[in-house]
């Protein structure tokens, strides 16, 4: 079921990239495409069955503080799509494929990445806030252990591979500005949960890096 309900994902993607690659017959797109597809697909159906209140959650938050970096992020992505197959149609620039599977690497362990997340953390909304009516708490286990907020670290690798998955190099320039969005909303969180979630300095004392270990 949670399959159906994730097709949208693959379907945005597919509207914005193949139209633009003037052709169906794109293999990089096809990879990258359903690598989300499944991946999405089965880390949903995981928490359906382990975290129905947070799949609820991340479907539908009643609020978020930082609703700007969504407005960028999304729209932002879709041109991401769309340059990378016009650079398909055009052959605006070549990636060699060791470096695409590189990027379909990346894509995978991000995706990876996101779903531990999603299962340690239950209250890893899509939302920047504090869920005081689901008793939200400080996590410290799984990816947490080593960093603050795994999940835009998973964030980055998607940036990093994404358009050598697709065989772009004008695509993933155009990711950049979207890192550095991420950036900004990793910095807007952290403040809160500082200063609104109980236990949570404590816990950056003991895990110092945000996002990249011995970086940020």
């Amino acid at each position: 079921m949670m399959y159906l309900r994730t097709s949208p994902f693959f379907a945005v993607f597919a509207l914005a990239y193949f139209p633009a690659a003037g052709s169906l017959t794109q293999p990089l797109g096809w990879a990258y495409g359903l690598t989300l597809w499944l991946a999405a697909g089965t880390v949903f159906t995981l928490l359906l069955h382990k975290s129905p209140e947070l799949l609820k959650e991340r479907l539908k938050p009643p609020s978020d503080r930082d609703q700007n970096s969504r407005r960028i992020a999304i729209p932002g992505m879709v041109l991401h799509w769309v340059l990378a197959g016009l650079d398909a149609r055009y052959g605006w620039s070549h990636v060699p494929l060791p470096l695409s599977i590189v990027g379909d690497v990346l894509v995978a362990a991000a995706l990876a990445l996101t779903g531990w997340t999603l299962l340690s953390n239950p209250y890893a909304s899509t939302a920047v806030r504090i869920q005081s009516e689901r008793g939200h708490e400080v996590i410290t286990g799984g990816p947490y252990k080593f960093v603050r907020h795994p999940m835009y670290l998973g964030v980055l690798l998607l940036g990093l591979g994404s358009g050598p998955a697709l065989g772009s190099w004008w695509a993933q320039l155009f990711v950049v500005p979207l890192l550095v969005v991420f950036v900004l909303r990793t910095l807007k969180e952290d403040r809160m949960l500082h200063g609104e979630l109980k236990g949570y300095p404590e816990y950056a004392a003991r895990v110092r890096w945000r996002v990249v270990p011995g970086v940020f």
